[in-house]
């Protein structure tokens, strides 16, 4: 009898209809086989958040038996979520013809659909992301350029220079912008030779783009420009190009010794939109080479900066210095398919809030390999759900000299929302994350939690002292806080920790571009006083 009972359970189980939370708990299950079985049904599912969710298993576990029925399932689906999985897993974990497929798959819908096939292909890593990117890739719709770079080149320092000696070959403006402002962002320098090549370039575009690289990579110690750079910089040319280009080629003439002069041109390029792309606020190192009229029309150009900032009513009269940190080698969690997040921490039964650093390793295609979760505050089931959102997601570096292991603060407040959705495709969403500026308008404060200042720290601080913590926050196009990053800590870690619990429960009216609500990178500033 206990023997039927037995089979009759099993099979129960393996004919139940897949639920987003079972095929989710698919990325910790050890039986590769039954895996497999289980997510090819999965993938069949008349739910799309069903099949979406098994499309993302497949990508984080690399289960490449399961490509040809993938490539069935992408020719026919009709949700946008599980399309968008199906064509992320044919372009990670597939061959160069399912680049081609997930490519032509990605076409039939909005133009942000390219910018999440062009990262997948990024996750390939190295030559096999490089060749998907010029065969394929720069083809299509995608606008994050700079990101595909920054996630191709991970791990592959030594691929830079020939990189960009490929896109030089192929006179790939949008791709060449990209691999310098993803140098830029991971301050890292192009190879001398190939940099100097593309300030004779018959493009333009790749012409200016150099010379603005050069002028902020080396406004602060022009020495450092290498022989073979200068000689194109100091070369006569018999044409005049763009404001754009030839003011930069001014600037660095200035950088390296020549006189500054005023010119009407200068002045006139000086007081544009375009100059303020390029010139930045007072602390730039590159407004030390204006001439003090070109300084004057920069100055009257000058907007004041939003920021969001938690001021006492007093004065202290002693500030404890706070410390920089170091940003993360990558993120996590990242987004994840529309209700996902919540299905996860439903079927795991998590309500309670968590606080910690976890410690992850992660693949060269941002797959999380390893995780401990003893440092978060929380219990068994919250961990259960942790786990499995940070298995799901794919890590983000956030510069191509990422090491592969690094810590993750993660912060949840008891029952509030996760923020991990991925907005449906669209034409005009953003290609990466917004920061407040411009005709980015900044989030404004529905509801604000204020930190509790524990008593040890309080007795540590002498009276009428205070200590400021900032912190990066995601705010999402929901206005809900789905990430949160020290800028600067306070020497009491308790602090840092109340700090954290208490932004993420704020809520907002979200930040927008023409008009309409998007996520944007967003400061914040708590500062602790004791009277």
């Amino acid at each position: 009898m206990p023997r039927l009972v037995f089979l009759l359970l099993f099979t129960a189980a393996a004919f139940a209809k897949p639920t987003p939370y079972s095929v989710a708990a698919l990325v910790n299950a050890n039986d590769e086989a039954a895996v497999i079985e289980q997510a090819a049904a999965a993938l069949q599912s008349p739910v799309p958040l069903v099949r979406a969710t098994a499309a993302r298993v497949v990508a984080v576990r690399g289960l490449t038996a399961l490509l040809p029925l993938l490539r069935e399932r992408v020719a026919t689906e009709t949700d946008a979520t599980a399309a968008r999985e199906q064509i992320r897993a044919l372009a990670l974990a597939g061959t160069a013809e399912d680049v081609a497929l997930a490519v032509q798959a990605s076409a039939r819908w909005p133009a942000s659909m390219d910018n999440a096939l062009a990262i997948a292909v990024a996750r390939r890593g190295g030559n096999a992301a490089i060749d998907g990117y010029l065969s394929a890739i720069r083809k299509t719709r995608m606008t994050n350029h700079a990101e595909f770079f920054r996630v191709a080149l991970w791990g592959h320092a030594d691929l830079v220079a020939s990189t960009g000696s490929r896109l030089l070959a192929a006179q790939e403006e949008r791709g060449w912008k990209g691999i310098l402002y993803a140098l830029e962002q991971s301050k890292a320098a192009m190879d001398r030779g190939v940099v100097a090549a593309s300030l004779t370039t018959k493009s333009e575009d790749i012409r200016t783009v150099s010379v603005w690289f050069l002028v902020r990579g080396y406004a602060v110690d022009p020495t450092k420009i290498p022989d073979v750079v200068k000689e194109k910089i100091v070369a006569e040319r018999s044409e005049l190009s763009s404001n754009r280009e030839d003011f930069g080629l001014e600037l660095l003439r200035r950088m390296l010794g020549a006189e500054r002069k005023n010119s009407p041109r200068w002045l006139a390029f000086l007081d544009t939109d375009e100059a303020d792309q390029l010139i930045g606020r007072s602390e730039d190192p590159m407004l030390q080479y204006l001439t003090d009229e070109e300084y004057r029309v920069r100055y009257n150009r000058c907007e004041l900066q939003v920021q969001a900032c938690l001021l006492p009513l007093k004065r202290s009269s002693r500030t404890i210095p706070s410390q920089a940190v170091a940003p993360p080698a990558f993120n996590l969690p990242e987004l994840l398919p529309a209700g996902l997040a919540d299905a996860v921490m439903t079927g795991a039964k998590c309500k309670n809030e968590w606080l910690g650093v976890a410690t992850a390793s992660i693949d060269p295609a941002g797959r999380v390999k390893t995780l401990a979760l003893d440092a978060v505050d929380t219990d068994g089931s919250c961990k259960q759900a942790i786990d499995t959102l940070l298995r799901l997601s794919f890590a983000t570096n956030t510069s191509l000299r990422s090491e592969f292991t690094g810590p993750v603060l993660l912060v949840h407040p008891a029952r509030g929302p996760l923020c991990l959705d991925e907005d449906v495709p669209r034409d005009d969403s953003p290609a990466t994350l917004l920061r407040v500026g411009g005709d980015i308008t900044a989030p404004i404060v529905k509801k604000r939690v204020e930190p509790h200042f524990p008593e040890t720290a309080s007795k540590a601080m002498r009276g009428g002292s205070n200590v400021i913590v900032i912190l990066e926050c995601v705010i999402s196009s929901d206005g809900c806080v789905r990430s949160v990053r020290l800028l600067t800590q306070s020497p009491y870690p308790e602090l840092n920790g109340a700090a954290v619990m208490a932004i993420s429960q704020w809520t907002f009216v979200p930040g927008r571009l023409n008009g309409r609500p998007v996520d944007v990178i967003f400061n914040l500033t708590v500062n602790f006083l004791v009277p």
